[in-house]
């Protein structure tokens, strides 16, 4: 953690308090400051200089309290945003910290003089966003020197990598090159932040949003399964998170929405992995190393004291997610809704500690949420409602733009779900239900 943070949330929150009880005051001085002014019953030209003093110290008075009212704003916000800060990224590995006290001690200082700031004071995912650029770019530098010489480390073998493990390295030195091109192209489109970015054991993780993620008041966080890389799948997951704000924000006018596609854990992979227990994704291992990130993430979205009303947040779930998820509802994670598509299993706690009814979409022949490995089939609970899948075939595609399960799950986020679909049996229920086997 950054040794120059100077500030802490209880820090800014206790002043604004102070500040704001100070402006109080002050508005009550001028009130009677000016109410004395009136001087009534007394003329002439004496009197109007009286006045007009009395009128100059009640203006005075009155732009002091403006100055305290702008400096009160800028701690409540600076605030809100350490606080969400220490969730996105509790070791402070990004630095963002300092940079917010830095942005903090300008805003202050415009906020003191005679004039409103010009600007409005810096957001918790902006400074975040560019301290994790800052760092991805980097780390890009250092990945390009070192493919540079590992790929000629590589040609001068005589063996090539059979005695030792250059080519391993090169190998993943690329991949998390792929990674960081992924990200880059994907934040080149409109309003998108980098609000999580990391050098993961084996795979590089991030999280991108879509939409005013500080000012939402509605917000979905989606987080998909088994097979997800940066490299491979941020593109596809970012557009389908975009499209489903564009349709959620439709669906409910004047509400501002935004989104995060949150690749933050480890998906476990259809490889090697496979027999590796602690990465298996037959294993709840990946679920419970990552979940508490997730939660991290919840809870950030859900730290404004001062700044405006915590956002509605839609958890949305696919495949191995909705384990993750599961064991973050479980952790105490905030949500007040959540989605899950193509589960393998929804377990009776996650149930339980969830907000409402869980709204389930099963696709037709999907068969990964058939297995209820982790938990009862989540479309068989009494406590779940259905979403409407209609033309939706497989395990893949449930957030396909355009699609009718996508615009189910956009209902769910813009807060104005449409009645429970009719629950339906393919060939794997009623196979499971008749053998009792899967």
């Amino acid at each position: 953690m950054s040794e120059s943070v100077v500030w802490t949330a209880p820090d800014m929150w206790s002043m604004h308090t102070r500040v704001v009880s100070a402006g109080t005051r002050l508005r009550v001085l001028v009130d009677r400051t000016t109410a004395i002014g009136r001087l009534p019953g007394w003329e002439g030209a004496a009197a109007d200089a009286a006045r007009s003093g009395v009128v100059g110290t009640a203006a005075e008075l009155s732009t002091r309290a403006d100055v305290l009212g702008r400096i009160a704003d800028v701690l409540a916000r600076a605030g809100d945003d350490r606080a969400a800060l220490s969730r996105w990224d509790p070791a402070d590995r990004t630095g963002a910290l300092a940079e917010l006290d830095r942005t903090v001690a300008e805003d202050l200082t415009r906020a003191g003089g005679d004039a409103p700031p010009e600007s409005a004071p810096t957001r918790a995912v902006a400074v975040l966003d560019t301290a994790n650029r800052a760092r991805m770019a980097e780390d890009r530098e250092r990945l390009v020197v070192a493919e540079r010489d590992l790929s000629a480390r590589l040609d001068d073998a005589a063996f090539g990598g059979a005695f030792s493990n250059v080519d391993a390295g090169l190998a993943e030195t690329r991949q998390r090159l792929a990674a960081i091109d992924a990200l880059i192209e994907v934040l080149a489109r409109p309003e998108r932040r980098l609000v999580h970015y990391e050098a993961g054991a084996r795979r590089t993780l991030a999280a991108v949003s879509v939409g005013d993620l500080d000012g939402a008041d509605r917000v979905a966080v989606v987080v998909p399964g088994a097979g997800t890389t940066v490299a491979g799948s941020i593109a596809r997951h970012d557009g389908e998170t975009a499209a489903l704000v564009t349709e959620a924000g439709a669906l409910s006018p004047g509400s501002v929405t935004a989104g995060v596609s949150w690749l933050g854990y480890e998906a476990p992979q259809w490889n090697t992995e496979l027999v590796e227990p602690g990465r298996s994704v037959a294993s709840t291992a990946p679920a419970a190393a990552g979940a508490p990130a997730l939660v991290g993430v919840l809870e950030a979205l859900g730290d404004r004291r001062h700044g405006g009303d915590v956002p509605e947040v839609t958890l949305v779930a696919h495949s191995y997610g909705t384990v993750v998820a599961a064991q973050a509802i479980e952790a105490g994670g905030p949500v007040d809704a959540v989605v899950v598509m193509g589960s393998p299993g929804w377990s009776d706690r996650a149930a339980a500690a969830a907000p409402g009814p869980v709204h389930v979409a099963e696709a037709a022949w999907d068969p990964v949420a058939d297995l209820g490995r982790f938990g009862p089939d989540p479309s068989e609970r009494p406590d779940t409602e259905a979403l409407d899948t209609a033309g939706t075939v497989g395990h893949a595609d449930y957030l396909e733009p355009g699609s009718v399960s996508a615009r189910a799950v956009a209902e769910v986020v813009a807060g104005v779900p449409s009645p429970p679909a009719p629950r339906t049996m393919d060939l794997a229920d009623v196979a499971r239900f008749v053998l009792g086997v899967l």
